[in-house]
């Protein structure tokens, strides 16, 4: 490879770096706004604090009530709505 070959694929590389920092860029401002809109905050030490009013009204009605779903399924939860739940405990 000559000298203006080296050139060419150094302005190459430098292009590409420069195209995958600016992708990197927005896909990080996006994951930053949605943990802000959803209440999301990351600690230093990767403990993730949640903030469930702000995370409840930005789900909506249909995905408070799908998660509200979800929930009641994986910890065997029943009973109407605004009652007392009542939780099943396997022994074990």
């Amino acid at each position: 490879m000559n000298e203006s070959d080296w050139i060419e694929r150094a302005q190459s590389a430098e292009a590409k770096l420069a195209t995958m920092q600016e992708s990197m860029k927005s896909a990080v401002e996006r994951v930053k706004q949605f943990k802000t809109n959803f209440g999301i905050r990351e600690k230093s030490d990767g403990t993730i604090i949640i903030d469930f009013e702000k995370f409840a009204r930005n789900l909506g009605v249909t995905g408070a009530l799908e998660l509200r779903k979800v929930i009641d399924e994986i910890y065997n939860i029943s009973g109407e709505p605004g009652k007392k739940p009542h939780i099943k405990v396997a022994n074990g």
